[in-house]
């Protein structure tokens, strides 16, 4: 066993990135924002931190079995989201075309959908269950986002992020006093 529990700075990264990314997506500080400048940073904080934790958190699932007969799940779910952020970060780093994160955000909601139905039988219903739930939401609502570009659902989607954030702060508190 190791002698800290990693799923904290996993869960840490998802927190603020999520927070990040909803706040921008409710209009929070937006206002007169350089909106080159926003995009940007919003790439950095989504590779770094909703990214590279995760993928650190998703490895040492997989190498140390931290999460026990849960460590494959977890270190899968921390895996996609890892890479998921990284992608994430690279189209607002570098651009690319919206309708095409649609699909990829489909094909998303297609394994996040598993994830949950895999926690809610495995017994992880709270938080993890329903956090998972909410990200199931966010990424129905991203794909018709993307596609129309509708502002009324790019707010839905931040809302279901900040959402995101508050549910896991039940996964992060307990994994830091682990």
């Amino acid at each position: 066993m190791l002698p800290v529990n990693p799923e904290a700075i996993g869960v840490f990264g998802l927190v603020a990135t999520v927070l990040c990314f909803g706040l921008e997506q409710i209009g929070v500080g937006v206002k007169g924002a350089d909106h080159e400048k926003l995009t940007r940073s919003l790439g950095f904080i989504a590779i770094l931190f909703g990214g590279c934790c995760q993928l650190f958190t998703s490895l040492a699932m997989y190498l140390f079995s931290v999460a026990g007969d849960n460590s494959i799940f977890l270190g899968t779910v921390f895996g996609f989201f890892g890479m998921f952020w990284i992608l994430v970060g690279l189209f607002f780093l570098k651009g690319g075309d919206k309708k095409v994160m649609a699909h990829f955000f489909g094909c998303g909601l297609i394994l996040c959908l598993y994830f949950t139905y895999l926690a809610f039988q495995r017994g992880l219903v709270w938080p993890l269950g329903v956090d998972l739930i909410v990200i199931d939401t966010l990424l129905a609502v991203l794909v018709p986002a993307w596609y129309t570009g509708s502002p009324a659902l790019t707010k839905v989607a931040g809302m279901c992020n900040i959402a995101i954030g508050i549910i896991s702060l039940f996964i992060l508190f307990p994994a830091i006093a682990h």
